[in-house]
């Protein structure tokens, strides 16, 4: 039976405190103290909705889905609500009493999801009506993706499977080796109209014919090294972004990236470990690092632009864009406002809700924030 990792900081505190040699704290274990700055921004909430029973520290985190003009979002109870995305106004809400994780992704007049019992539905997004379900071959723990012909997911244990929008009938699969150890979590595949691009669990990332499933390149965020297992875990969690023609993507323990979308040929590549979702904006890559760094990249040629080390392992989430700004959450549940130019402080404030491991999701002037008690919220810049 393959071992999983729960998380990340048993990861990380288990390799520490075999390698100290005396019971004092390392640089590495010191977590910084919020600084005191001069606001020159604000945000304000829209509004706020209660979406259901939300998550526990372990499990899957919930990805809302934004996408005309609606946003959904669903509880590992079954639960699928869909508002407004402007005024928070509920649309419909059904209880579909399927164990979903890794949230939900909308496309095509379609609300997908998959669930732990390896089924993969689609809802329709106007009145969420099930319109077919589908089984997989293993659990599928992250949200599915579409190009409007094909919905694609990957399971657990490495596994793809594309299959059609409207059937739920298998058009092409495909079986990945499993490395020994994994972080608890899964990218999402992206999906256009020629590709399926794939982030696996031992670095590589692989395209596929949207059509049929061929091979179209494979590459590598990173290559195990080292003496362990734990040592050589290469593990891609967060999806790969594509911007203007490049991918990117970045690995625990491994390398951030930029390939040639076409070939995957790589273009830059910059040591850095993470295992949070990547934000690319007016030409630059935005990354929380494993320590919570936040670091901005140039995305044409990997140079570094700025770094943010305030925030060192206050476990923040993954970057979300909303105006000229970055926000991040913290693990004190402090919402950061990060100037996108320069990486300084602009804002800082406690948002609704409690807990938030769940992706801010963006889309670039509204940021919408899921608690892990489920509630849902958005905010804007304030005048």
């Amino acid at each position: 039976m393959m071992i999983r990792l729960l998380m990340l900081l048993l990861i990380a505190s288990t390799v520490l405190s075999a390698c100290s040699s005396n019971k004092k704290k390392d640089e590495t274990d010191k977590v910084a103290k919020l600084v005191k700055f001069e606001a020159t921004a604000g945000l304000k909430r829209v509004w706020s909705a209660d979406t259901g029973k939300g998550i526990k520290r372990r499990d899957p985190v919930m990805v809302p889905a934004l996408a005309d003009g609606k946003i959904y979002a669903s509880d590992k109870k079954g639960q699928v609500s869909a508002y407004d995305a402007d005024t928070g106004k509920l649309q419909w809400r059904i209880k579909t009493k399927l164990r979903i994780a890794g949230g939900v992704s909308a496309h095509s007049g379609y609300v997908f999801f998959g669930t732990y019992d390896a089924e993969i539905v689609a809802l329709d997004a106007a009145t969420g009506e099930q319109k077919w379900l589908t089984l997989a071959n293993g659990e599928i723990i992250s949200a599915p993706a579409s190009n409007g012909d094909i919905v694609v997911v990957q399971t657990l244990d490495a596994k793809v499977l594309a299959v059609d929008i409207e059937t739920g009938k298998e058009r092409w699969s495909y079986d990945h080796v499993m490395p020994v150890l994994t972080l608890r979590g899964l990218s999402s595949p992206v999906a256009t109209a020629t590709q399926v691009i794939c982030a696996f669990d031992n670095g590589q990332i692989i395209s596929f014919s949207a059509s049929d499933g061929a091979l179209q390149w494979d590459a590598r965020a990173s290559r195990p090294q080292g003496r362990t297992d734990l040592e050589k875990m290469v593990d891609i969690d967060s999806t790969p972004v594509i911007s203007r023609g490049l991918v990117y993507a970045g690995a625990y323990q491994g390398n951030l990236i930029a390939l040639s979308k076409g070939k995957g040929k790589p273009l830059w590549s910059k040591s850095l470990s993470t295992f949070q979702n990547l934000t690319v904006s007016r030409g630059k890559v935005f990354v929380s690092t494993e320590r919570s760094k936040v670091v901005a990249f140039n995305a044409a040629n990997g140079d570094k632009i700025w770094e943010n080390e305030q925030l060192f392992n206050r476990r923040i989430g993954a970057p979300a864009r909303i105006g000229d700004y970055l926000a991040v959450i913290d693990k004190d549940e402090y919402l950061h406002l990060l100037s996108q130019e320069d990486g300084s402080f602009a804002y800082r404030f406690k948002p609704s809700g409690k807990g938030f491991h769940s992706p801010i999701v963006s889309d670039g002037e509204t940021i919408y924030i899921l608690g892990d008690k489920g509630r849902l919220s958005a905010y804007r810049l304030a005048d």
